[in-house]
C-alpha cells in the first residue's frame, strides 16, 4: 500500500530549530488552557492558533532547550502554584539567555519587560530564588505554566520498569482514600489513613508505591518514634505536613495529566509523515489513514546504553547460522570443472602444454550458489517497557546487542541490511529512528546514533511493521526480503491493546507476506507470556529465548521457515 506523504507543519519546523531536535505538538481543546510541556511534547491552546501560539511555543521550546525540566527539584514544586510561576519566570529568562542566537529578536524584546535582575546560572539556582522571598514580577499568560507532576509521571519508574496505566490507576485509587478536606482540618488524619500506614510500614516500605511516593514527598525512610515526636527533617510529622499541602494537587494531577489534546498531525500536515491504515477486527474493516509514521534521527540527550556492549568481533555463530540463507546462482570462471569453457584460460593451457609445461587446468565456468539475494531490515523496539532490569543489565541492553550482532553479521555476509529503532506515542506519532539505511555501511558512524536512540513511549507494532515493509520493498532491491522485529513483548499503545492490537499486528504480518516480505519476531530475556506473543506474531515466526546461545540453535530454522512460507505464497501460478 502506498503511504500518503504529508506536507510541512510550520510550527514543528520552528520548534525543531529552537530546540535542536524534532518536537511533537498537540493542541488542547480547552480554549483557556495555558501552554505547557512535559519534556517531550508541547501543548498549545487550540483557540489561539492564529499566530499567538508561536510566542507560546517559543517559551516552551526555550524551556526544553535549556533543560528547565531536568532539575532535581521538581518534586518541590508539586502543590505550590506560586512557586511554580516564579520558577517559570526565572527559567524562561535563563533559558532564553542561553539560546538567544536561536530566538527571534522581536520575541527577545518582549521578554525584556519581565526581566527579574537575578540572572540565575542553573535550574537549581532558579529553584532556590523561587522558594525565597525575593520580589519578582508576575509572568504574562503567554508564558504558560509548569506541570511538574506530569513530568515526574512521564519519567516515573517502579522496580526498574515504566509506570504504566494500570499502576497509575492503582495509585489514584489509593490516593482517593485520602480526603484533602480532612487533612486540612486534622493533620493526623493523613497518618491514620491506611495508605499512609502502607508507606510507613516496614513490610510495605520497599513496595512500588512506597518507593515512588517517598521520592515525591522527599521521604528518605520511615522515622523512629523519637524522630516523629521531635519534628526533625524526615519525620512523620514533617512529611505529613508536606503531604497535606500536596496530596490534593497530586490527586488532581493524576486525573488531568492525560488532558484532552489533539496531536498537530490531526490539524495540519506533518513533515515527513507516512499514513497507514489499521485493522479493526471487531468491525472487520480497515481504518484508513489511521496512523502516522515519521522517520527521525535519534536525539536522546543521554546515551541509551554503554556502547561498549557492542564491541568485539561479530559472533561467528550468527554468521554460520545465516551464511546459506537465500543464496542465488552466480557464474564463476576459473573452475576445475563446470558446464562451460572459458576461452582465455583454455588458450593459455594449450600454449603451456605445447611448450612442455603442465599448465592451469581451471578452464571451466560454472554456476554456483554464492550470490547474496537477501535484503534485511532489523526493527529494534525502543519503547519504555524495554527498560525493565534483568540482573545486571536491562531488556533493552540485551536486545540492542542482538540487533547490532544481526546487522553486523548480515553485512559481513554481503546482504543489504538496515537498522531502525521505533516507538510510539499514540496512533498519530509512531517514530522510526534511523541508525543505518540500506545504502550505508555499518561502521563507527553507526555507533553514535545507536547510543542516542530515544527509549520511551509504547509499541504500536502494526504501524511499525507496515512502514518497515514499505521501506524494505522499495529500498532493499533484492529478490528475497526479511523483516526482523526485535521486541520485548506484545503490542501496546493508547487505545491499542489486547485482542485489537494482536489482530492488527497479525493483519500487518499477513500484508507483509502478501507483498513478499518475510517477518520474524525475536525476543531475548523478556518475561512476556508466550501464548499472547504467539497469538500476535504467530508461533512459527516468533521466538523468545533466555539468552543468545539458545537463539543461535533455532535462528536459522525460524528464518528459513518464514522465507519459504512467503516464497510459496507469492510464487507465480499459486492458487488464490
Amino acid at each position: 500500500m502506498e503511504p500518503a506523504q504529508r506536507d510541512t507543519h510550520p510550527l514543528r519546523l520552528l520548534a525543531a530549530a529552537v530546540v535542536g531536535r524534532p518536537v511533537a505538538i498537540s493542541y488542547l481543546v480547552d480554549p483557556a488552557a495555558p501552554a505547557w510541556t512535559d519534556g517531550e511534547r508541547v501543548f498549545l491552546s487550540l483557540e489561539r492558533r492564529g499566530g499567538e501560539d508561536a510566542r507560546e511555543l517559543l517559551v516552551q521550546c526555550a524551556l526544553l532547550a535549556g533543560q528547565a525540566l531536568h532539575g532535581m527539584g521538581l518534586p518541590a514544586l508539586v502543590g505550590s502554584i506560586e512557586q511554580r510561576q516564579r520558577y517559570l519566570l526565572l527559567e524562561v529568562e535563563r533559558c532564553a539567555r542561553l539560546i538567544a542566537d536561536r530566538l527571534p529578536a522581536p520575541f527577545l524584546g518582549e521578554l525584556d519587560a519581565y526581566r527579574t535582575g537575578q540572572c540565575p546560572a542553573s535550574a537549581e539556582e532558579s529553584l532556590r530564588i523561587a522558594r525565597g522571598m525575593t520580589r519578582l514580577p508576575r509572568p504574562p499568560a503567554w508564558y504558560g505554566t509548569l506541570k511538574p507532576w506530569s513530568v515526574l509521571r512521564r519519567n516515573a519508574r517502579g522496580g526498574g520498569r515504566a509506570m504504566d496505566a494500570g499502576k497509575l490507576d492503582q495509585l489514584e485509587s489509593q490516593l482517593s482514600t485520602v480526603e484533602p478536606e480532612n487533612i486540612e482540618q486534622d493533620e493526623d488524619a493523613l497518618t491514620r489513613n491506611p495508605f499512609w500506614k502502607l508507606l510507613s510500614s516496614p513490610l510495605g516500605k520497599d513496595g512500588f508505591f512506597s518507593r515512588f511516593m517517598r521520592e515525591i514527598f522527599d521521604m528518605q525512610s520511615s522515622p523512629d518514634g523519637e524522630s516523629a515526636k521531635s519534628g526533625v527533617e524526615g519525620s512523620s510529622e514533617m512529611v505529613s505536613g508536606r503531604a497535606s499541602s500536596r496530596i490534593g494537587d497530586i490527586r488532581q494531577a493524576l486525573r488531568t495529566s492525560l488532558a484532552l489534546a489533539i496531536p498537530s498531525a490531526m490539524l495540519a500536515n506533518e513533515e515527513g509523515a507516512h499514513c497507514y491504515p489499521e485493522w479493526d477486527a471487531s468491525q472487520r474493516r480497515y481504518r484508513s489513514n489511521w496512523t502516522n509514521v515519521e522517520e527521525v534521527a535519534p536525539g536522546s540527550e543521554e546515551p541509551a546504553f554503554d556502547t561498549a556492549i557492542l564491541d568485539g568481533p561479530a559472533e561467528i555463530g550468527f554468521q554460520r547460522a545465516l551464511a546459506t540463507l537465500c543464496l542465488g546462482f552466480r557464474r564463476h570462471s576459473g573452475q576445475p570443472q563446470g558446464d562451460g569453457l572459458v576461452l582465455d584460460p583454455m588458450i593459455r593451457l594449450a600454449v603451456d602444454l605445447r611448450t612442455g609445461h603442465s599448465g592451469d587446468e581451471r578452464i571451466y565456468s560454472a554456476s554456483l550458489r554464492t550470490r547474496r539475494d537477501l535484503g534485511v531490515m532489523v526493527l529494534l523496539d525502543t519503547s519504555s517497557s524495554t527498560l525493565e532490569c534483568l540482573g545486571a543489565d536491562r531488556v533493552f541492553d540485551r536486545q540492542a546487542r542482538l540487533a547490532w550482532q544481526l546487522v553486523r553479521s548480515f553485512e559481513l555476509l554481503g546482504d543489504r541490511v538496515a537498522l531502525y529503532g521505533f516507538h510510539s506515542w499514540g496512533r498519530r506519532l509512531v517514530r522510526f529512528q534511523h541508525v543505518k539505511a540500506f545504502d550505508e555501511r555499518l561502521g563507527g558512524g553507526s555507533r553514535e546514533p545507536m547510543a542516542q536512540l530515544s527509549v520511551a513511549g509504547y509499541t504500536r507494532c502494526g504501524a511499525a511493521i507496515r512502514h518497515g515493509v514499505e521501506m524494505i520493498d522499495k529500498r532493499a532491491g533484492t529478490p528475497f526480503k526479511l523483516l526482523v522485529l526485535v521486541s520485548d513483548g506484545y503490542p501496546h499503545d493508547d487505545q491499542y491493546e489486547g485482542d485489537y492490537a494482536a489482530a492488527d499486528t497479525r493483519k500487518a504480518l499477513d500484508e507483509a507476506a502478501a507483498r513478499g516480505v518475510a517477518c520474524v519476531c525475536l525476543s531475548v530475556g523478556s518475561d512476556a507470556e508466550s501464548e499472547r506473543l504467539a497469538a500476535a506474531y504467530g508461533s512459527a515466526n516468533y521466538m523468545s529465548v533466555a539468552n543468545t546461545t539458545d537463539l543461535l540453535i533455532r535462528l536459522r530454522g525460524v528464518m528459513e521457515h518464514a522465507l519459504a512460507a512467503t516464497t510459496r505464497r507469492t510464487a507465480p501460478g499459486r492458487a488464490a
